[in-house]
């Protein structure tokens, strides 16, 4: 299938998406640019792409991937992660797309394969990495189910595989991941047990004997790795980023966190834990913590002041009171507030009705966080 370096050169790509993106600054429509222009849709997309991408890669700016692309690309802090991980001699990445997590490995690995059955993909990573300058990637077109392109990775001592998902599904199931992950387990049995699959952190139901790892950047859940053979260190995992904390859980059930009222300080927890299903290991680690009920995350309190790369962010008690307006409008008074941060549940649509109905009676400089634990208290942040 043709892509558009077929039909331009380096040159007048360059121009063109330079043109583009000086329009889009100037925020000028998509259909008046491309009547201006009289250039492809594709262009249009990839200067977008360019400008939306530029916080998840240092080398957006000069790289070719479109704005579906960029839907899925690796983040460089995660790509970079998983290239320390799974650093080894030769390496084959199952669905390269255009090249962001084939570029991490070309760093710490001595070769690597970059796998994707969509041409126009591989042709994008070929350029991207020839404007990168790597050299030590060889990119293959087709099936990775394919027993002649499985044969061509036979040196590979580790398989990495981000499989393809629905955009639009809200959740996650593993039939409907291509390729199917017990089919490439099965058929790269024969080259290597130590296999790394990239699963969406919402899938339901994970039939596999390995290491599930929960990776979070700046305490956002953001991936779940999967880690087979030797690669597996333990049953579950949560890894924070840009820290590289990694915190391991060799159980097969969690532990039952203790339960009690809120104390004089209250922590959010990173989400990956929640979601690892860890949270009673990780509050048993942490001495006087227990864990508050609510309805808006994982929460624990403590008498004394805890810390833990872990938090997400850590609040003082002010104040508790009931359920009524009246008094917590007078407490936040009493307390200089002049920001209230609604942190307990509501509808999205009436947050800033109801924050700004709490705040036009408020006059101090503070911001105090209202949270309901049963009661509401009211927090500052420490």
């Amino acid at each position: 299938m043709p892509t558009i370096f077929d039909k331009y050169s380096d040159e007048q790509l360059s121009r063109l998406l330079s043109i583009i993106t000086l329009h889009l600054s100037e925020n000028k429509a998509k259909q008046h640019i491309l009547k201006e222009l009289k250039c492809e849709e594709e262009l249009y997309s990839i200067a977008k792409a360019r400008i939306k991408g530029s916080s998840k890669n240092r080398d957006a700016a000069k790289l070719y991937f479109n704005l579906d692309d960029l839907r899925f690309a690796t983040p460089d802090i995660v790509a970079d992660y998983r290239a320390s991980r799974l650093k080894c001699k030769v390496i084959a990445e199952i669905g390269c797309s255009t090249g962001f997590q084939s570029f991490a490995f070309a760093k710490t690995c001595n070769k690597v394969y970059a796998i994707d059955y969509d041409s126009r993909k591989i042709e994008y990573a070929k350029k991207n990495a020839e404007r990168l300058g790597i050299k030590n990637i060889e990119f293959i077109h087709g099936d990775a189910l394919d027993d002649t392109i499985i044969s061509r990775l036979k040196d590979a001592e580790i398989i990495f595989c981000d499989p393809e998902r629905l955009p639009e599904e809200s959740e996650r199931a593993l039939e409907r991941i291509r390729p199917n992950a017990n089919e490439l387990l099965r058929k790269y049995a024969k080259i290597t047990d130590k296999v790394c699959l990239e699963f969406p952190p919402q899938i339901k139901g994970i039939p596999f004997d390995c290491e599930k790892e929960y990776l979070s950047v700046n305490h956002e859940l953001n991936r779940l790795n999967l880690y087979f053979g030797a690669l597996k260190k333990c049953n579950k995992s949560v890894v924070i980023l840009p820290e590289r904390k990694s915190l391991c859980f060799n159980g097969n059930k969690d532990l039952i966190p203790s339960k009690g009222n809120v104390r004089k300080y209250v922590y959010e927890v990173d989400e990956a834990i929640e979601k690892a299903e860890v949270k009673g290991f990780f509050a048993s680690m942490l001495s006087d913590a227990v864990m508050v009920h609510s309805q808006k995350g994982f929460f624990l309190s403590s008498k004394d002041k805890l810390d833990s790369d872990y938090f997400k962010s850590r609040f003082e008690v002010m104040e508790e009171c009931e359920k009524d307006k009246g008094q917590i409008i007078a407490l936040l008074q009493k307390n200089d507030a002049g920001k209230a941060i609604l942190r307990y549940p509501i509808d999205s649509n009436k947050y800033w009705q109801e924050r700004a109905s709490i705040e036009k009676e408020l006059k101090g400089k503070e911001t105090i966080y209202l949270f309901d634990f049963g009661k509401i208290y009211l927090c500052r942040k420490i």
